[in-house]
């Protein structure tokens, strides 16, 4: 899945190792910004401990639950029968579906875009994701079938909850816009290529291929998946808990990049707005991290509350000074007040989720420290 600051690398080069040694001395591993899901998957699979997985966003909470919930795999092919062949028959019965496919047909031009727009705009009332996103993250063709998953859902969990998350998987990489969902791609002369290239994906083979990865995990202990903010789930930590903290990073909220995964997560946004085609500010989680008049003193309470709950940590984070004002040296010496720290350093390039090469660069090189925290005695 396209995420900004996945930490899938990491956990083949050093984190996932130190996750198992300090899992050893733990009865719980909580994750307490779940995003993706990868940390949660990892430790689900590779320790015997059951995983709380946190973060403020539905979308994370499916990703996360449809692992860490079920001990068991299940079968790719008999959920494509009950569920993805119910949605290709249906296709083959939409009008809608027909004439989107009329429509996008061709080669993009700012007159076929605007039809498309004016489409899923009269026609609405079929679904949300046609009536919010289509002709903008997804061509009208595609904004159906999306709409056509989420009505034909398995009714009952694990099912249901492993072929939505699926879908949300499949849905990031049809996306019309660079890696996340902060603002589709226009039919201008540099973007509408890649405009095309989006419109042209097809999500019923990108959900199978997530559901062939998806239904085949599965946890070693039944863990559970939560959307809280990570302040209030901290008031709740034990000691014999192993907290890994990936906080966000960046300066603007990460519910603006990934508003259109939260409305496929709930089947509702409301009404939307602007070229981003957002919801209302009320239906996008805010987080203290990603506001940097507010991102110190988040840092300061969450690691408080955690020494005095007496939770052993492992903090991952940019070395670099970030656009919410943080850094990992920030985090180290914001940390020392509490805990004993130890760090290492790794490097990797990170997508910069819309680099073309061109303006800037697709991929960067990152220096990430790896902090590993122990609560000092008697922390007040």
């Amino acid at each position: 899945m396209k995420y900004m600051g996945s930490k899938s690398f990491m956990l083949t080069n050093g984190l996932g190792t130190l996750i198992k040694q300090r899992a050893r001395y733990a009865t719980r591993i909580v994750d307490l910004f779940s995003g993706a899901g990868h940390i949660a998957w990892f430790a689900a699979a590779e320790t015997e401990k059951p995983v709380l997985a946190v973060d403020l966003q539905n979308y994370s909470r499916i990703l996360a639950k449809a692992v860490i919930s079920r001990k068991t795999k299940l079968d790719p092919a008999q959920l494509q029968k009950v569920w993805l062949d119910k949605v290709e028959a249906a296709m083959t019965r939409s009008s809608y579906y027909k004439a989107g496919l009329r429509i996008e047909s061709g080669e993009i031009t700012i007159a076929k875009v605007k039809e498309a727009r004016l489409f899923c705009k009269r026609n609405g009332k079929t679904g949300v994701i046609l009536r919010a996103y289509g002709g903008h993250y997804f061509s009208p063709s595609q904004a159906v079938i999306f709409d056509l998953m989420r009505a034909h859902l398995p009714v009952n969990s694990p099912s249901r909850s492993v072929c939505l998350a699926s879908m949300i998987i499949a849905a990031s990489k049809c996306v019309a816009a660079p890696g996340h969902t902060a603002q589709p791609f226009q039919p201008t002369k540099g973007a509408k290529k890649f405009l095309k290239e989006a419109w042209d994906r097809n999500p019923i083979a990108l959900t199978k291929l997530a559901l062939g990865e998806v239904a085949i995990r599965h946890t070693k202990v039944i863990g559970r998946a939560t959307s809280a903010d990570a302040l209030e789930a901290a008031k709740h930590l034990k000691k014999s808990d192993l907290v890994i903290i990936d906080p966000p990073y960046s300066g603007v909220q990460y519910s603006r990049f990934y508003h259109v995964l939260e409305t496929i997560a709930t089947g509702r946004c409301g009404r939307v707005t602007g070229i981003g085609r957002y919801p209302s500010r009320k239906r996008r989680p805010q987080s203290e991290f990603s506001n940097k008049g507010q991102s110190k003193k988040a840092l300061e309470r969450l690691l408080h509350r955690i020494a005095r709950r007496g939770s052993r940590v492992i903090f991952t984070f940019p070395a670099r000074k970030t656009s919410n004002g943080l850094s990992g040296s920030i985090v180290e010496e914001t940390a020392k007040k509490w805990f004993k720290v130890s760090s290492r350093a790794i490097y990797y390039k990170f997508s910069t989720m819309g680099g073309n090469n061109e303006h800037r660069n697709a991929r960067k090189r990152s220096k990430e420290l790896i902090i590993s925290l122990t609560p000092k005695a008697n922390v007040a």
